[in-house]
């Protein structure tokens, strides 16, 4: 049997789309590469059968799950080319077979001509050591039938290996929102375009490993259709952090004052601070409770640290600024709202984070230059008797915040979002190790610090998220439970260089 070349691959587009958008332009970008419909369902499978011919060349034993749409003509395709290639393959329709129309129905008489096993009844799962979901896609919509819901658990429970075809079934690929009892996937291939929806949110650990398949497509699709996200690497990212002259001092690298810490809180605000440094901001200062102080300058005798009791007395530290951190530690309380309420004098960028976003909520007024890195739950609390969102829209959420606070917002979480008004960037990076306390704190001192050396903020807070969640990524190699927020600062200072 001749072994198909690799036709996919895991090195991701830096653009993504909404699953409508490949719906509605899918058959236009066939028509101009000068292919069919019918062509791009066929090197679905193709791109399909390819990973179990590079990947699991092992699985000898396999279940398809066969929808009624075409995400189940895909699923045919591999099952004929898999029993070809002399594996024991099994299709479990979970829908009347009568319903499939189209190309779908053409696959389906395909495999069965070649004497695919197709059944209608539940197989033993744990007699296959691979899964294949084809039952919904881009299309689905709704709640996942019951019947289905427990299928899928029940997949879930065997040890088989699970693959996704296109989108794991009852996951929005345009908002992220998975329905109750979606598929987990171990690997998902999404073809033509990358789904916005798949990169974030909850929706990434039901897509596994994302894989590619451009089927040969996408440059006809991207001429016509403008991406819905970016989804920037390495190299795109870094080309933007402008790099230190030779001739250069610590003012001219930028001053980031970090506001926070209340009485017993002085973690934060170190964090913040010592993060801003090693993200290479010239000059560090901290405005803190006075109780703090030597709290916050113990051990890192290069940050600024002030105690200050009152408002006031942080006017002239906000003079000496190019860039204001405020929220780490800050807490709630009079003294926090004191000090915020001057802070929101400060004309120039602004970093506002954990209690910033908190008491940022509870008032009318806002920042002149904004950057706001809610969780989802203080995302919750920004937009409480504002607007009503399904928080489960991570993209709709974010543009929610942008506009209701004129800001740049960095909606945290897997796949973090990066938005304005007219961009929203996916992140890459990040693992379970975050899950840790201090690492918003870090963050947030890291996007003060670049703003500080002169990059734009979009730019920053991309590349802050980007380099953040990597440095977790590195630190994580030696363990992923119990990993510090502190544990990131070296791995921090080597990728920026």
């Amino acid at each position: 049997m001749f072994i198909l070349e690799a036709k996919y691959t895991s090195n991701l587009p830096q653009v993504a789309y909404t699953a409508q958008q490949v719906q509605q332009y899918e058959a236009l970008a066939a028509k101009k590469s000068g292919t069919s419909l019918s062509s791009l369902m066929l090197r679905a499978g193709e791109s399909l059968f390819s990973l179990f011919e590079n990947e699991f060349v092992s699985a000898q034993c396999i279940l398809l799950l066969a929808g009624k749409g075409n995400n189940a003509g895909d699923a045919y395709v591999l099952a004929r080319l898999l029993h070809e290639s002399g594996r024991k393959v099994t299709v479990f329709s979970v829908f009347e077979t009568s319903l499939l129309k189209g190309d779908a129905a053409k696959a389906f008489k395909k495999a069965i001509a070649a004497n695919v096993e197709i059944v209608t009844e539940q197989p033993c799962l744990k007699s296959y050591c691979v899964i294949v979901d084809g039952v919904f896609g881009t299309g689905f919509s709704g709640d996942l039938p019951n019947h289905i819901q427990k299928l899928f658990a029940e997949c879930q429970a065997v040890a088989a290996k699970k693959l996704s075809i296109d989108i794991p079934s009852g996951v929005n690929g345009s908002t992220s929102v998975v329905t109750k009892g979606s598929f987990y996937a171990d690997v998902t291939i999404t073809f033509i375009a990358l789904k916005q929806g798949l990169l974030t949110g909850k929706a990434k650990a039901h897509c596994g490993q994302l894989l590619y398949a451009c089927l040969g497509v996408a440059q006809a699709f991207g001429q016509l259709v403008e991406p819905s996200a970016t989804y920037m690497n390495h190299e795109s990212l870094f080309a933007k952090f402008p790099p230190r002259p030779i001739d250069s001092y610590k003012n001219i690298c930028g001053h980031v004052l970090v506001v926070g810490g209340n009485k017993g809180m002085a973690g934060a605000v170190r964090l913040a601070a010592e993060a801003a440094l090693r993200a290479g901001a010239g000059l560090v200062s901290v405005a803190t409770h006075p109780d703090n102080v030597n709290s916050v300058l113990q051990g890192r005798y290069e940050l600024m640290v002030h105690g200050v009791d009152h408002e006031k007395q942080l006017l002239p530290l906000l003079k000496k600024a190019d860039v204001m951190v405020i929220g780490p530690g800050l807490g709630q309380d009079e003294w926090a709202r004191s000090l915020f309420s001057q802070s929101l004098e400060f004309g120039k960028h602004v970093v506002c984070d954990a209690d910033g976003l908190n008491l940022l909520a509870q008032t009318h007024k806002r920042f002149d230059t904004a950057i706001l890195t809610p969780h989802i739950g203080e995302a919750k609390r920004l937009l409480s008797e504002k607007s009503i969102v399904n928080e489960a829209d991570r993209f709709e959420l974010v543009m929610q915040i942008v506009k209701s606070y004129e800001a740049k917002v960095l909606l945290k979480g897997p796949g973090t979002l990066i938005a304005n008004r007219k961009s929203v960037n996916i992140n890459r990076t990040g693992c379970a190790a975050m899950a840790s306390a201090g690492m918003g704190d870090v963050l947030s001192g890291i996007i003060g610090a670049l703003i500080a050396q002169g990059m734009q903020p979009f730019a920053a807070m991309s590349l802050a998220v980007y380099i953040h969640g990597l440095a977790a990524q590195i630190a994580a190699k030696e363990g992923e439970k119990g990993l510090l927020a502190s544990d990131l600062f070296v791995h921090i200072r080597r990728l920026l260089g």
